[in-house]
């Protein structure tokens, strides 16, 4: 693998922000719209897991299964986000490379949440597999691996 020239590195950064920023505004249709048709998201649940299919997850998700979660989050009895929780991510230590047939991005990810007069902050890292559609970027894969997934959580519902 090469590392990308800088304009490309600069195209993905500025993606991964707007991405960034649906999430934290909730406006998760135009997040899940990032996704390519075939598209993962993948949060494990232990420190060392290699595979969603045979480890248990936080989160394994295809692009219908996230398009499901907005119909219950929107149904208007979705307990486990009344109220919403407030969430701000920040990324960073962004890397891209080439790869044979995806850009393949990993950053830094620090994420505070308030809820019901609890905060936690949550960190890891993100990898990302994403493919180039015309002009647009679209995420195949990403997995959000998190230093504390194999500690109790609270509430991660937000995590859509």
């Amino acid at each position: 693998m090469e590392l990308a020239d800088l304009a490309l590195r600069a195209r993905v950064e500025a993606f991964l922000s707007h991405e960034t920023a649906l999430l934290d505004e909730r406006r998760y249709p135009d997040w899940i719209d990032l996704f390519a048709p075939d598209g993962v998201y993948w949060v494990p649940a232990n420190r060392d897991d290699t595979d969603p299919k045979t480890h248990v997850s936080l989160i394994y998700d295809t692009v219908p299964r996230l398009k499901e979660r907005l119909i219950r989050a929107d149904s208007g009895m979705f307990w486990a986000q009344d109220p919403p929780t407030r969430v701000t991510r920040l990324i960073g230590n962004l890397l891209v490379e080439r790869g044979d047939d995806a850009l393949l991005a990993t950053c830094k990810l620090v994420l505070v949440t308030q809820r019901r007069g609890q905060s936690q902050v949550l960190s890891g890292s993100c990898r990302y597999a994403l493919v180039e559609t015309g002009e647009a970027l679209r995420i195949r894969a990403k997995t959000v691996l998190l230093i504390q997934n194999d500690e109790p959580q609270l509430n991660l519902t937000f995590l859509p």
